[in-house]
């Protein structure tokens, strides 16, 4: 198999499950996940490692690498030593990780881990609690999972998971950086400059026909994921960081497009989200942004699409 590979079958899982029992109510505390995320509508999470929110500067949460433990950690000492003993064993750096629940036949919806955290990352899935097989498809492959059963998979591949027993099935799921994760990440199609640089230059491009005015906003973002502490500046100056940490396209095309219309610009914020996702798949290059817009039926069409149904927009009917 190429997208699995089991590491480990006999993780003592005990400890940690004594620590979910006791904390059931920590499966409400953080939702934000399952709201947020159309394909884990289905699921329930405990966060035990997350971003850190104060490192986002701008950069969308799949672009933001460091980590910090949750607030809900100090709950899970056992989970925390676990993680931590792994890492070591995987010879890696432990990055985010949580516990997943997946109710009785409900289902995880296909789709791949974009961006640049999970480019650098190998995913690992520890099962904790499952009635016979716990089952996770990647690509064309499909394995069954058992309690205490450690995997790796490759979740830069299309990938989904439904639990067909009639209990909950949980798993503990981290990142792991390997050491030889910086020559793993995905490289920008250009070479980004300064941020403040191209700022100017997108804004004196929103003279030019909108697809191409889409391409220079999206060469900006590569400039601020590549030079965050730059943008980060720009972003103090106009006092917006704080609102940049929740909604960090947002940001940008209000300051690309200030005198715009809410409702056009919203529509620009929905190109440069698409074909950012374009990019974190491989699909395009920032040169052949303002083509697949046209192909795509132009700003206004990709827009109400997008808004409907991006997940299915990106990865097909489920």
């Amino acid at each position: 198999m190429k997208n699995f590979k089991c590491y480990r079958r006999d993780v003592d899982v005990e400890p940690i499950l004594t620590e979910l029992l006791e904390n059931q109510s920590a499966w409400a505390e953080q939702t934000g996940r399952q709201r947020r995320v159309a394909v884990q509508a289905e699921t329930n999470a405990i966060p035990i490692r997350g971003l850190r929110r104060s490192r986002i500067m701008g950069r969308r949460r799949r672009d933001v690498h460091e980590t910090r433990y949750t607030s809900l950690a100090k709950r899970f000492p056992n989970t925390v030593a676990l993680l931590e003993k792994l890492a070591i064993e995987l010879g890696g750096r432990l990055g985010r990780a949580k516990f997943a629940r997946l109710p009785p036949a409900a289902q995880v919806l296909p789709h791949v881990d974009r961006g640049e955290y999970y480019a650098r990352r190998d995913r690992y899935h520890l099962v904790v609690d499952s009635t016979g097989e716990s089952k996770l498809c990647a690509g064309d492959e499909e394995v069954g999972m058992h309690v205490g059963e450690l995997w790796w998979f490759d979740n830069k591949a299309m990938h989904s998971a439904r639990n067909t027993s009639n209990r909950f099935r949980t798993h503990l799921v981290f990142d792991i950086e390997p050491s030889d994760a910086l020559g793993r990440a995905s490289t920008p199609a250009i070479s980004p400059g300064d941020p403040r640089d191209l700022l100017i230059t997108a804004q004196t491009s929103t003279q030019k026909e909108v697809c191409e005015s889409i391409e220079h906003a999206v060469e900006l973002y590569l400039a601020i994921r590549a030079n965050p502490a730059s943008w980060e500046e720009v972003l103090r100056e106009h006092d917006c960081v704080e609102r940049a940490q929740r909604h960090p396209i947002e940001v940008l095309t209000k300051m690309l497009w200030p005198t715009l219309g809410e409702g056009r610009r919203k529509r620009r914020e929905s190109a440069v989200a698409w074909a950012l996702a374009q990019l974190d798949l491989g699909r395009l290059t920032t040169r052949q942004i303002p083509k697949a817009l046209r192909d795509a039926g132009g700003i206004r069409q990709l827009h109400d699409v997008w808004r409907a149904s991006k997940d299915e927009m990106l990865y097909g009917a489920a």
